[in-house]
Formats: C-alpha cells, sequence, structure tokens
C-alpha cells in the first residue's frame, strides 16, 4: 500500500494570508504528477505532521499534497500561546484560503480536491478560494449542535464548553493542550470554538452567511464517519453534508468490527495501519470523484 512513497519528494514552505499573517506547510511532490493535487485541511489543534503518513500515500499515487498548520496551531504559532490573538474562523477566511491559491500557484491548470479532518469541512465554505475545489472527501467532519449527543456523551460535551474551556483559558489565557489531547489553542480560537459549541446551530447561529456559503459549494462529497467517534456522532456528520449545496455526496458510516478493527475513534482514520481498510476509499474516490 506504499504506492511508491519512496519517490515522493517533501519541501517545507510557508503560506502568506491575506491578512498578514505565515503558515508553516509542507509541499508531497510526487516524483511523476498524474493526478489532481490534494490540500488536506487539518482537524482543531493538530499539527500538519499528523498526516504527513497519509499525504504521502496520496502523493506516492501521483497527487501532490499540501499540509498546513492553522494559525496558532505547530510551526505557525508566533510567540507565546497566550499573547497570540485570532480567531477560528479565520482559519477558513485566512488559512484555508491562503493554502488553496498556494496550490493553484504550485500546480497551476488543475481544480484541487481537499481532504477535511473534523474542523476543516466546517470552515473551508469561509475560504474566497472554496469555489475552486473540485471535490471534497470528508473525514469525521460534523456539526457541532449540542442536539446531535445523547445522554451522558450530551453532559460530557456541555462540561467542555461551559466549564472546561471557561475555566481554563481564565486561568491560563489559552486552552492547555491537556484538555484536548491536543496542541494548546490561543484565547481567542478557543473561546469562539466554544460559543459556536453552545449554540444550537453551531456555527451556523454565529456566522450566519454560512448557510448560503455552503449552499454555493455544489462539487461531489464524500463523507466517512465512525461508530465509536464521541466528537462525531452519525447525525452530527449527517448533518454537516446537508449544509453543502450539490445532489453528488455520499456518507459511509463505518463500525470499527467492519474493518476488523477495535477502535478507529476521531483520529485513527490518519494512522497508517488502515491504509488497505480506510485510505484505499479515499484514494479510489479521489481519482475520480463522484
Amino acid at each position: 500500500m506504499d504506492g511508491g512513497t519512496a519517490q515522493v519528494g517533501e519541501q517545507d514552505v510557508t503560506l502568506a494570508t491575506a491578512d498578514g499573517r505565515t503558515l508553516a506547510a509542507t509541499r508531497f511532490t510526487p516524483a511523476r504528477v498524474g493526478r489532481p493535487p490534494v490540500l488536506i485541511a487539518p482537524a482543531t489543534a493538530v499539527r500538519r505532521g499528523y498526516y504527513a503518513r497519509f499525504a504521502r500515500f496520496l502523493a506516492g499515487l501521483g497527487h501532490p499534497v499540501l499540509t498546513l498548520d492553522y494559525r496558532g496551531v505547530g510551526g505557525s504559532l508566533q510567540g507565546p500561546v497566550r499573547r497570540y490573538r485570532a480567531r477560528m474562523q479565520d482559519w477558513g477566511r485566512q488559512d484555508l484560503d491562503a493554502a488553496l491559491r498556494h496550490v493553484a500557484e504550485w500546480q497551476p491548470g488543475q481544480a484541487p480536491l481537499v481532504v477535511a479532518h473534523s474542523v476543516g469541512g466546517q470552515v473551508l465554505p469561509l475560504a474566497e478560494s472554496a469555489h475552486t475545489v473540485a471535490g471534497l472527501y470528508l473525514v469525521a467532519s460534523q456539526s457541532g449542535a449540542p442536539r446531535h449527543w445523547k445522554g451522558l456523551d450530551k453532559a460530557k460535551l456541555a462540561a467542555f464548553w461551559y466549564g472546561l474551556v471557561p475555566v481554563l483559558t481564565r486561568l491560563h489565557g489559552h486552552l492547555p493542550g491537556y484538555a484536548m489531547g491536543s496542541e494548546p489553542l490561543p484565547l481567542g480560537i478557543a473561546r469562539e470554538w466554544a460559543r459556536w459549541g453552545r449554540h444550537p446551530d453551531y456555527i451556523l447561529g454565529h456566522l450566519p452567511e454560512l448557510r448560503d456559503r455552503f449552499k454555493a459549494l455544489s462539487f461531489p462529497i464524500r463523507q466517512v464517519s465512525f461508530s465509536d467517534d464521541f466528537y462525531c456522532p452519525e447525525p452530527a456528520a449527517a448533518e454537516l453534508l446537508s449544509w453543502y449545496g450539490g445532489t453528488a455526496k455520499t456518507h459511509r458510516h463505518l463500525r470499527p468490527a467492519d474493518i476488523g478493527a477495535k477502535a478507529i475513534g476521531h483520529f485513527g482514520y490518519f494512522r497508517d495501519r488502515f491504509a488497505a481498510a480506510l485510505w484505499q476509499d479515499a484514494a479510489d474516490w479521489l481519482a475520480a470523484p463522484r
């Protein structure tokens, strides 16, 4: 399943956003380009290195691939996290837009594909360049509307939005990484995220123009979600998919047992042990979005 990854070139690059920020990114270039370029839009507080093996896999099949760190995360964090000023919506408006423009300059003449993990699929429509995308592969990407969580899970989520985020950001001036098991989040990003999470309509309740932005995007979409993913219940994944326009949309909801696994969760998809069971579906779909 390596798809010729030994022939993949890797280059760290810097992206410039329209509002003057700089972002860390990495290009994965196949020895011979034979497929459209792919942008990987990461999940909240996840460094781009987490997606490197998946990026190499796609590049080994002929896709040029770009990964990035959102502002305030990983290599795109300049200075102390508690002093960094940013909003979560800027990940779409500025960062993904800059990444799409970079892909267009790097691989001119080819409409890009996007693989979006979690929040990546929520904020993509905020990018002015989103209309250039030819296809979107969503991984555990969801509406965060509270109604999609039930019982104890709903109580846990409420404790995060109403308790953990406000308390920890007040104490530390940012959201520490241990709160999520990932990278720390700057204050403005964490608090905006929590405001979305407390609203019945999640992000649409705070950025109402997004409804029209979603509906204006009619490219083919494939969504995959998992039954053991606390962060992305099946109805939440289905609702996000419904926000997008167009009719070429499919949703594959899997139990770990369906692929002979004990667990997948919110982050398991990008682990290389799932290359045969999960990545091949993405490779096949990205070869001909439909």
